[in-house]
């Protein structure tokens, strides 16, 4: 962090943002998800008028709604375009009263071409106020290590409503929403762990991230606006504008991607900000969700996850809740939690968790992840086939192979299929190599096993075809 990083770390508030940070105040604080302003799409964000939709989650009669709105107000401005501006209804007059006089027909065209529908948020953001409270405490801290401004404690705010879980249609997710592609730079992103959904762990990536772009950019409006933008696609605002001021970028840059939501992204920060300073002003008493603080602890060895349960005496929900992070696989137990991952366990000192974690059994352990199971596509076979050979539901299947039509598949085509690998090999215990005339009963009978049950541990496909050199694991 430089020098400069340290001693800058109140964020500005230019007084050409005032229009606009009291507009995202208004949506916040005062309109409810059932309504929703049409303004310009301009710098100040005139608002126009104010009209009723339906509530999420009924997006199809919303979206008509707002169509119908968006165009009532259009034509109202048309129609005073076509009059110099000279109202000759309620709603024309309303519209006219909201406006600098002396507008030209020009003038009311182009705010009818920008006009917009942006919905209420008072409910949600007051919903995140009160999950707010499991991690304010951690995010003020990870903030005051790495000498960022305080008031970046509401970014989740204008990112998630601190949902952890939300995610995006563009792909991102957890409560500061990294993509799939920033989060990597910062985090592990597989389907074996997602830190992006992780808050505590997410949280110090965020820091990482706006300290790197406060770094190259010398702006913290710059630097919070490459958050939502990109760093290289603010570094080429600024070289297209030629200027690191924040408002003659926001005003004058006029790239292809630079669109309402990133114009608009640091000033709906400092909204929230000064709503999250003060939110009772706005909300009345406020009952946040109490602090979260786990203690966390780098697992050995790779770790089921009925193994950590059993064994802790924790039940699955409070581990992931801690832990949700945890992709779907390790849940299913198709995958193990990773040796040197730092598991979320609760803060209680009556228990001594690292000799807790001392004391799972070695058997039970092991010393590599559970490998996937892949098939390679021959010539003549179909997807549905291939599905019902492994007993998985075709969609399932597409869905792990990132397939949106299933009759796209080729010869040669790999497929990770939905089911766990064989067992590798346990920290403590024993495993058995497969020898020439070996079958799976005779293993299994020498072992005080059925067969049935030495193929579930291993994850055999089929129990009737083992090769020559096959470690299968046993208890």
């Amino acid at each position: 962090m430089s020098t400069a990083a340290a001693n800058d770390r109140a964020l500005p508030k230019p007084p050409e943002l005032a229009s606009a940070v009291e507009f995202w105040k208004q949506i916040y604080t005062s309109v409810s998800v059932d309504r929703g302003l049409i303004h310009d799409a301009g710098f100040d964000l005139t608002v126009l008028g104010e009209i009723t939709v339906a509530r999420p989650p009924h997006w199809a009669e919303r979206r008509q709604q707002v169509r119908s709105g968006l165009e009532q107000y259009r034509s109202a401005l048309r129609a005073l375009a076509a009059q110099q501006g000279v109202p000759q209804d309620a709603l024309q007059t309303q519209i006219a009263d909201r406006l600098p006089a002396g507008l030209k027909a020009d003038d009311y065209l182009a705010i009818a071409e920008r006009l917009r529908f942006q919905g209420g948020l008072k409910e949600r953001f007051h919903e995140g106020l009160v999950r707010s409270g499991q991690w304010r405490e951690h995010i003020e801290a990870v903030l005051a290590e790495y000498q960022l401004p305080a008031e970046l404690v509401a970014l989740p705010h204008v990112e998630s409503s601190f949902n952890p879980v939300a995610r995006s249609h563009a792909g991102a997710a957890g409560l500061w929403q990294f993509t799939v592609g920033t989060g990597r730079e910062y985090m592990r992103v597989d389907r074996v762990l997602d830190e992006r959904l992780d808050p505590w762990l997410s949280s110090v990536a965020a820091a990482r991230l706006l300290s790197h772009n406060y770094s190259q950019l010398e702006s913290w409006p710059l630097a919070i606006t490459a958050y939502n933008h990109g760093l290289n696609g603010m570094r080429r605002a600024v070289r297209e504008v030629g200027s690191r001021d924040y408002v003659m970028v926001r005003e004058n840059y006029a790239g292809p991607r630079f669109g309402f939501a990133s114009r608009n992204f640091y000033p709906s920060l400092l909204a929230a900000a000064e709503v999250d300073r003060d939110a009772e002003r706005y909300f009345g008493p406020i009952a946040y969700d109490a602090p979260v603080d786990p203690l966390r602890i780098e697992l050995e060895h790779y770790t089921p996850i009925s193994v950590l349960s059993a064994s802790l005496g924790l039940s699955r929900a409070d581990l992931q809740r801690l832990n949700p992070g945890l992709g779907p696989a390790i849940w299913d137990e198709r995958k193990f939690v990773p040796s040197g991952y730092a598991l979320a366990l609760p803060a209680d000192p009556r228990v001594d968790w690292v000799a807790a974690l001392g004391a799972l059994p070695l058997n039970q352990v092991y010393r590599g992840q559970r490998p996937s199971v892949e098939h390679v596509i021959a010539s003549g076979e179909t997807l549905s086939g291939i599905a019902a050979r492994y007993g998985v539901g075709m969609q399932t299947l597409m869905a792990a192979n990132g397939l949106s039509n299933a009759n796209r598949i080729r010869a040669g085509q790999r497929l990770r299929l939905p089911a766990a690998g064989a067992m590798p090999a346990p920290v403590g215990g024993a495993m058995y190599v497969v020898r020439p005339g070996d079958t799976l009963g005779a293993i299994a009978a020498r072992h005080g096993m059925s067969a049935a049950d030495l193929a579930q541990l291993n994850a055999l496909a089929d129990p009737n075809h083992l090769r020559v050199g096959q470690q299968l694991a046993f208890e």
